[in-house]
């Protein structure tokens, strides 16, 4: 009997629950609320999917800024109202500000349509505003040509853009 009220007061005892030791474990962790690994998530407006994103690795955070983090791949598929694919965004890395809806893809990043493809290292996606740009080095090919540039803009489908600082063009036959 003894040997249990003695173990009893020792756990009693040792047993704490001071909120500032337990917040000192946590302190500095900013820990995702969600992951989400292998995902595809698939984006509606009045039934028409207007964009996909299929990625190895989402992380979300509800912080003082809400976002998700994209790690291991991620790609975004537009699509027209015909359900036809018109550009497609591929990055190893991206952030998305879910409050003000901005993306910024980063790591060997590629925005492509039918005809044409772009790599940079650093592109931003703003929703809001329907606009992708950087203004970071960044490669342009098309059938005939190779542009290299800093700085750039379009519209998501990547139709009508515009290029910052031309710093050289290369015609494809001339690389044959």
């Amino acid at each position: 009997m003894r040997l249990a009220f003695i173990s009893f007061l020792f756990m009693f005892i040792s047993c704490t629950n001071d909120p500032h030791l337990v917040s000192e474990l946590f302190e500095d962790k900013k820990l995702p609320i969600e992951i989400i690994e292998k995902s595809n998530l698939i984006h509606t407006e009045n039934g028409l999917i207007k964009l996909e994103i299929i990625a190895n690795k989402i992380e979300r955070f509800i912080d003082d800024s809400p976002r998700l983090l994209f790690s291991e791949g991620f790609e975004v598929i537009f699509y027209d109202n015909s359900s036809n694919i018109i550009s497609t965004l591929k990055a190893k890395n991206a952030d998305v500000d879910e409050v003000n809806s901005i993306m910024r893809a980063s790591n060997s990043v590629v925005l492509s349509n039918k005809t044409k493809k772009l790599e940079t290292e650093y592109l931003i996606w703003d929703e809001k505003k329907d606009k992708i740009y950087t203004e970071n080095d960044v490669i342009i090919t098309t059938e005939k040509e190779k542009i290299y540039a800093k700085g750039f803009s379009s519209d998501p489908n990547f139709n009508d853009y515009t290029l910052k600082k031309i710093s050289g063009k290369m015609y494809i036959s001339d690389l044959d």
